[in-house]
This record gives C-alpha cells, structure tokens and sequence, in this order.
C-alpha cells in the first residue's frame, strides 16, 4: 500500500522561505545584533553594580551609561554591538590617558563631594584655587590643586601629566555569551521565516 505523505508542499514553501531569509543578510544580521545588544547591555550594568568605590564616594555610573550607549548595527557582512560611552575601548585594551590640552594635567578628584566635577567647576575664579607641589616620587614629586577653607589647607585634586591603565578582557562578556546570543537570534529569525509562509508554528 502506498502512505500519502501530506503538507510537502508546506514544508517545501517553508524550506524556501528559510532559505530566502537566510540569504537576506542584512536582515539575518539585524536580528543578531538585536540579540546581542542586551547581552552586552546587562553586562556592562552587573559591571555598574559591582565597580568598587571608595566608601562615602558616589557611585559614578559609568558602566551604566555605557549600556545605555549600546546599540545593535549590521550591515550585509557582519553584526556588532557599538558601545558609544567614551573610554570603554580603553578599559577594555589598556593605554594611557592623557589632557587633550597640550602640556595639560589630568585632575584627579581627591574628595567625594568633588567626584564627577570639573576643576572649571568648582573654582570658576582661578584665584579660589592654586597649584601646591610636594616632595615624593618622581624627579618633580606631586602636584594638586588646593584651596583654603576657613583657614584650613585643603586638598582637592591631584595633578597628573598621564595615567596609565592596564587591559581588561572582563570588560566585555566572554566570546561563548556573544555566539550563545547570536545562535539564539538566528533560531529564532529562521522559525520567524517559517511561520510567515504559513507553514511554521510557534513564536519568533
């Protein structure tokens, strides 16, 4: 006896329709890099919530605007995540810093009401503020931008011509994250093709 095989056509549409869509590689991309945006994003908050900080400090939140300055892009030939948040690609491949101003100092806040501020800030009269230097490391030891309050010496923000950071992989989730997220996207974008020529069931 012969078993009529039933819904070849269906599954031939649906075949076609995936193999369509997979030929689409802009829009194959799309959705990877839409898959893995919010892995990059909550990474980079678990980073936010863990940062460490000197105790009585403010967080800074730096990692918290770097995933809101995450965005999923592609194109025919690949899919990426872009981190727009200034100074992540740094933390991530280490370098060193330095004044965009020739001959300039980088300011580094020594007081927590003063974290996130900018010395213009905080002293828009120059005269509020001067340079004291000090003996120590170095042929020149340190430099900081001190005032006086009531009296009192204070030390605000220490002076440095470059800081150098050290490269951190952990800056990023790990490669097997990132294709977990990719694999996913792709699974779900072929039973999305699937379904839209009638043959498929499921959610996208």
């Amino acid at each position: 006896m012969k078993v009529e095989v039933t819904g070849a056509e269906e599954a031939k549409a649906a075949a076609e329709a995936v193999m369509s869509a997979m030929a689409d590689k802009p829009a194959l991309h799309a959705r990877i890099a839409k898959g893995a945006r919010p892995v990059v994003s909550n990474w980079l908050l678990d980073r936010d919530g863990k940062a460490k900080r000197k105790p009585g400090w403010p967080r800074s939140g730096y990692w918290g605007h770097a995933a809101e300055s995450a965005s999923g892009e592609a194109d025919a030939e690949a899919a990426w995540v872009i981190i727009r948040k200034e100074g992540v690609g740094l933390h991530l491949r280490g370098g060193t810093v330095k004044s965009r101003r020739p001959g300039g100092k980088l300011a580094i806040p020594l007081r927590a009401e003063l974290a996130g501020v900018n010395p213009r800030e905080k002293f828009a009269d120059r005269a509020d503020a001067f340079v004291l230097k000090s003996k120590g490391r170095g042929p020149d030891g340190r430099a900081f931008l001190a005032y006086r309050e009531n009296g009192a010496l204070r030390l605000a923000y220490l002076l440095l011509s470059s800081v150098t950071l050290g490269a951190d992989p952990t800056v990023l989730p790990p490669d097997d994250r990132l294709a977990e997220a990719a694999q996913k996207a792709c699974a779900s974008y072929i039973r999305s093709a699937a379904r839209k020529s009638g043959a498929g069931g499921g959610r996208s």
